[in-house]
């Protein structure tokens, strides 16, 4: 969900250490004046914000070179087992890849972005980086847009508002009423496509998974070009991915969410 901060007040020193974090992944890891040169800090700032990071476990340093630190990896895993929506996506994702021999993923909004949240891939799959915590644009997506389809106008109005809908291929759609179109079309189908859009080559299609009126995330399935979207294995996929979403619904539906 998208909140609006445009009026909230912010600590400068909590940004800054967050600035100096998303740095650190970004680059794989960082000298100290590598840091300093590029959020424009004084080596003694960054220095100190470094220091606070490493005690709290967040950073971790080998050599001269700073990494962000494991203690991501254990509050991530709390995160994301927090919803029992996705504690039980996962074995239908594996069955899904395992059956398909695709890559298969559960994949959840927040914020305005899409996040993986369980990823398995089939032994004939093609893969591409969707490891759990990926983030990615949702409009670019199959899995996106089967999220999108159900959502308010004024929520995807929001969301678009404060995302916006960037080119990541020449297939992504950019336009907002060519997207609501399409959306429109994914709700009356009830599944989505992605041709292209996010990774050139690759595609992908989707369910919403709401077992109620609310949906909760998006069962996803992608491959290259030349084997999801031929004709017949499109609609196998298709059809098969809706038994798996609609199996999962029915799962939820006897535990209290």
């Amino acid at each position: 969900m998208v909140s609006d901060i445009s009026d909230t007040r912010t600590v400068r020193a909590s940004e800054t250490a967050f600035d100096i974090v998303e740095f650190l992944q970004t680059e794989n890891g960082a000298k100290l004046h590598e840091i300093a040169e590029e959020l424009d800090l004084a080596n003694s700032t960054v220095y100190h914000h470094l220091n606070t990071l490493i005690k709290r476990r967040y950073v971790t340093r080998d050599g001269d070179t700073y990494y962000p630190g494991l203690e991501f990896l254990y509050i991530g895993g709390r995160v994301r087992d927090r919803q029992k929506v996705n504690r039980l996506s996962e074995s239908f994702v594996e069955a899904l890849a395992e059956e398909t021999g695709e890559q298969v993923q559960f994949i959840v909004e927040e914020n305005g972005f899409g996040y993986h949240v369980y990823t398995a891939t089939g032994e004939h799959a093609t893969a591409i980086d969707s490891r759990p915590g990926k983030r990615i644009y949702l409009h670019a997506n199959a899995a996106g847009k089967a999220i999108l389809a159900f959502y308010s106008e004024e929520r995807l109005d929001r969301i678009i508002d404060t995302v916006g809908l960037p080119a990541l291929t020449d297939h992504t759609i950019t336009d907002r009423e060519e997207l609501v179109a399409e959306l429109d079309q994914v709700r009356e189908q009830g599944y989505a496509y992605n041709w292209e859009e996010h990774v050139e080559g690759y595609c992908g299609i989707a369910v919403p998974i709401r077992p109620e009126d609310e949906v909760l995330g998006a069962l996803a399935l992608g491959g290259p070009i030349e084997r999801i979207k031929n004709e017949q294995s499109k609609e196998a996929l298709t059809q098969r991915l809706r038994e798996t979403g609609n199996e999962f619904e029915l799962e939820l539906k006897f535990h209290d969410l």
